[in-house]
């Protein structure tokens, strides 16, 4: 069925010759406040745990301070007055007067200082997951823990739908509008937040959340016809949708059930564009997740 018209980085360390055990190289990707991160000493498994480069966890905005001399580390995490200090090759480590214990030594691979991956947790209050169906590595940091709770399990669909369109993507649209658009909008399917649908004019970009990471999975063009352009796999015609559309010159949103007769009509403060997404009357959350 047509839809309507919507419109510091860790400084190089220096190198030395030490003695490790041998470590397996890892392809799990690590996914940091919803960025997938590219970094050049991935996670790799030693004993069966985890670990990670202190340096590639830039995104949760650790400064990092390395002693040759004494090999160690010490990072310091925004908004905390205790510092991490870290030893190459000991167990323990120091937050500020509080002694921490590793699952593993720090050790020094490839220039990088690197840890187990649950000690990030306890260390900078980050909440770190393993997803083995997906073999991704997630971290939140305790700014965001509460976000992603919302986003995932609260059943206020309009908190958690906002979240889902403010969530950033690296994802880019290839397509554009053919014409101009004075209305722009949100389609999701009935229940649900983790996915949907954002129109500007005529182009139409579908996306899914999983495991934090936004992903533009398809896009398309429409015409009088369907669609005159496309890129991915469209998705399957939804049983029931909610749509929330803004004329960009009227303050106006025009929100409700597709197919309603007559659509609901609320105001925007204005700001991000996802403030025009509203409660639905008597909507039920139905996706959930953990």
């Amino acid at each position: 069925m047509k839809r309507t018209l919507l419109s510091s980085l860790f400084g190089m360390l220096l190198l030395f010759s030490v003695s490790v055990p041998s470590m397996a190289a890892s392809s799990t990707p690590i996914v940091i406040n919803s960025e997938v991160i590219q970094t050049d000493s991935p996670p790799v498994i030693l004993h069966g745990h985890t670990m990670v480069s202190l340096a590639s966890l830039k995104s949760l905005n650790i400064t990092l301070d390395w002693n040759s001399k004494s090999k160690t580390v010490t990072a310091a995490a925004p908004k905390s007055k205790e510092k991490l200090i870290l030893t190459v090759g000991k167990k323990t480590a120091k937050l500020g007067e509080k002694t921490l214990t590793l699952e593993s030594p720090a050790l020094l691979r490839g220039g990088r200082v690197v840890v187990p991956l649950r000690f990030i947790s306890e260390a900078f209050n980050a909440e770190v997951m393993c997803k083995s169906t997906t073999n991704t590595v997630i971290i939140r940091s305790s700014d965001r823990v509460q976000q992603y709770e919302t986003l995932y399990r609260d059943t206020n669909l309009a908190d958690a739908r906002k979240i889902a369109a403010d969530l950033p993507t690296s994802d880019t649209n290839t397509l554009g509008p053919t014409k101009e658009g004075l209305i722009y909008g949100y389609h999701f399917p009935e229940g649900e937040a983790l996915r949907y649908y954002y129109n500007q004019g005529d182009l139409v970009s579908y996306y899914v959340i999983q495991d934090d990471v936004k992903r533009l999975v398809w896009e398309g063009v429409e015409s009088e016809s369907g669609y005159s352009k496309e890129r991915g796999e469209r998705p399957a015609p939804e049983k029931s949708e909610v749509f929330f559309t803004k004329d960009r010159i009227d303050d106006s949103i025009y929100y409700g059930r597709v197919g309603d007769e007559t659509p609901l009509i609320g105001s925007s403060p204005g700001g991000l564009l996802s403030t025009i997404i509203l409660p639905v009357p008597n909507e039920v959350r139905t996706d959930q997740s953990k």
